[in-house]
């Protein structure tokens, strides 16, 4: 866990954009992820987005046929979700009540960090941690911390209302608040590549899945290239 520390002057939750769904023109806000939605998140990750998650959906994750790996992850979210940087989409139900649409795990990644060998949570953490490794984000863009992300989820009902594209942009706003000066990801999935592309993201690294196979005969994952060709690290600065 790293040791930085939520600026106290950036009140939680703070509501860092608002806007209209592009199909369904719902009313939709982006705010900090607070105690009371944490564990619903975590829910979600685990269950919902390892699903459509390439890595994921390509090495039938699940708690059943990666029991070991399943409770890594999970407290790999409680983890990032300690740092106060996590956001989240909220719309109102019928009667109201605020209801969660969709959610983006970012957390906080300091050079200052300690180096953590990922031996437990398997395949898949194994393969994040090796395309990170590939490049030092620290020394090519001259940062000392960055805002990174552990998995972007948008619910099947509110798929269409563009919710990727808007988690992507408040990054900004958050980053500014707390003095962060660049967001970096890794990016598995066509679709959230293509988000990011929009919101003005850059490969730092990029690598084919068929390289990391070959370069890690472990990291297999058979079939996830006619979903997606490669695994990108993704950066925007935020000048």
């Amino acid at each position: 866990m790293s040791k930085w520390k939520r600026p106290s002057s950036v009140p939680i939750p703070t509501t860092w954009c608002t806007f209209e769904g592009k199909k369904s023109k719902k009313k939709y806000w982006i705010q900090d992820l607070t105690d009371e939605y944490k564990d619903e998140v975590i829910e979600y990750m685990l269950n919902q987005f390892m699903i459509d998650e390439p890595l994921g959906r390509f090495s039938n994750f699940s708690n059943k046929t990666y029991p070991k790996d399943f409770l890594a992850l999970k407290q790999m979210w409680y983890n990032t979700l300690e740092n106060n940087l996590a956001l989240i989409c909220l719309t109102k139900d019928d009667n109201g009540k605020p209801i969660i649409a969709a959610m983006n795990c970012t957390t906080i990644c300091s050079v200052y960090d300690e180096k953590q060998v990922t031996e437990e949570g398997g395949k898949i953490l194994q393969t994040l941690m090796f395309v990170k490794a590939l490049v030092d984000p620290f020394k090519t863009l001259n940062i000392t911390e960055y805002l990174d992300a552990l998995g972007l989820y948008v619910l099947p009902e509110y798929r269409g209302d563009g919710l990727g594209f808007e988690l992507l942009k408040a990054r900004e706003p958050l980053s500014r608040a707390c003095g962060i000066k660049a967001s970096i990801t890794l990016f598995s999935s066509i679709v959230s590549q293509t988000l990011a592309e929009r919101a003005g993201f850059e490969d730092l690294v990029a690598i084919d899945y068929a390289e990391i196979e070959r370069r890690n005969p472990k990291l297999k994952y058979p079939g996830i290239q006619s979903h997606t060709k490669s695994l990108r690290f993704m950066y925007i600065l935020y000048k």
